[in-house]
């Protein structure tokens, strides 16, 4: 099997010298708002000391009176008759931007202003410079956390190498080197099979034959749900008595309100549902509903399931053009769907079941090979991506026409950990499925 993520490429050390550039240029820029500051503080303190003292107070000077306009005017007689020179003389008191040779010296240092301005610009720039290169790394950091993020798996896979090569450095398997935990583990991961009834049946009659079989199924080592069409849910509540969760089809994210043809978790809860089952192809949108749930509403769905106590069936799965493209193909379209869940993914309470789209209600199904190759890869991912004690505890069903005739062939696969059924939990046979995975593990 391929890498699951991209290998090492050459763009780190261009990516690199691109942020050392921009954190050089922010500490230039910052350096120079530091010595304009500097400069304008030496500048205002030489304008209250030295400057002034050039200039004689008003107050001391001997004045004459000009005439003007019927009135008289009181100017300086040293400096003549003139009110122009007089007014000048005033002006000149209150300049504030002196030049260079005025600034004073810094008393009892010796230092000059051009000196103390040029330590201020390269302090601020080495202090931004600093700054920017460690703001860069906490980003990139950040980013990598955050697996919903497509953009950062370059910087993801970046991370893990480094990850990778201080484990080898400190003698530990680095994350490349996890196997995939498998179910060899005797009772390490319970079975658990699924029956979902979609719209069906028609009539109450068939309701009630439906419930005799599962009522009929064996649940002493394997945990079994049934997942009845909404009007059927409460009925369902009261007539199934060997343990099987009644696990509603669908649900909301945003509680009860004005949802039209929506359930809220909280109705679930106050009727004693304990589990909803999301994600399911044909609400992702197989036969054309819309809006349809996507990667984003699945996500949410399943934080607000989880946050209001409840246990999720989390449903994936590709379609025909991208099996047909390989494993590799399935694997990155499972990562996808994946990738917004991983922190949430708690075997005690979320269940994963792999459907394959293109094998459901076709009658096609995959090899009990090829199920069991991408359980494995599945299982790999959430390895990865979440970590391996999730992994090895974290069940995975099988939803690609699982029926009677190759029950037993995908229950042997150590990967498989039950079935979410489709057509066959219609029929009698429905038992026989639970009893082929018991009986396997």
């Amino acid at each position: 099997m391929a890498p699951l993520l991209p290998t090492a490429g050459g763009t780190g050390s261009a990516a690199s010298q691109s942020n050392r550039g921009e954190a050089m240029a922010w500490g230039l820029v910052a350096g120079a708002a530091a010595g304009l500051v500097v400069y304008f503080l030496a500048a205002a303190s030489g304008a209250q000391t030295s400057l002034y003292s050039t200039v004689r107070p008003v107050t001391a000077m001997t004045t004459t009176t000009v005439p003007m306009m019927g009135r008289s005017l009181r100017v300086s007689a040293s400096e003549g008759s003139s009110a122009g020179i007089a007014a000048q003389t005033q002006l000149a008191a209150h300049q504030v931007l002196p030049d260079w040779d005025s600034l004073p010296v810094s008393q009892g240092f010796g230092w000059s202003p051009m000196l103390l301005i040029l330590l201020a610009t390269a302090a601020a720039a080495v202090a931004t410079f600093v700054w920017s290169v460690v703001k860069h790394n906490n980003h990139q950091e950040y980013i990598a956390l955050a697996p919903h993020s497509s953009e950062s798996l370059e910087r993801r896979r970046k991370l893990l190498e480094k990850e990778a090569e201080y484990r080898r450095s400190m003698g530990h398997p680095g994350p490349d080197q996890v196997s995939a935990p498998t179910s060899a583990i005797p009772g390490l991961r319970k079975p658990v099979v699924g029956g979902n009834w979609k719209c069906n049946p028609e009539s109450m009659a068939d309701l009630d034959g439906l419930i005799a079989n599962i009522n009929a199924c064996d649940t002493s080592k394997c945990d079994l749900y049934v997942c009845p069409s909404p009007l059927h849910v409460a009925y369902c509540c009261d007539k199934i008595r060997n343990g099987a969760l009644i696990t509603p089809q669908n649900c909301n994210f945003k509680g009860c309100g004005a949802f039209t043809g929506e359930m809220a978790v909280e109705q679930m809860k106050a009727m004693g549902i304990t589990q909803v089952l999301i994600g399911h192809s044909e609400r992702r949108g197989e036969f054309g509903i819309f809006p349809m749930d996507n990667n984003d509403t699945l996500a949410i769905k399943l934080k607000y399931i989880l946050d209001a106590g409840m246990k999720c069936v989390f449903c994936i799965g590709e379609s025909k053009e991208i099996r047909e493209r390989g494993l590799d193909a399935v694997l990155h379209e499972m990562d996808v769907q994946l990738r917004q869940i991983y922190h949430l993914l708690d075997p005690a309470k979320v269940v994963i079941a792999y459907e394959p789209v293109w094998a459901i209600g076709t009658g096609l199904t995959a090899t009990p090979e090829d199920a069991q190759a991408t359980h494995a890869g599945i299982r790999q991912l959430i390895a990865k991506r979440a970590s391996p004690r999730v992994a090895q505890a974290m069940r995975i069903q099988y939803g690609g026409s699982a029926n009677a005739q190759n029950a037993h062939a995908l229950s042997v696969m150590p990967d498989i950990d039950g079935f979410l059924v489709g057509g066959a939990s219609l029929k009698p046979e429905f038992a026989d499925i639970v009893s082929a995975i018991s009986a396997a593990k």
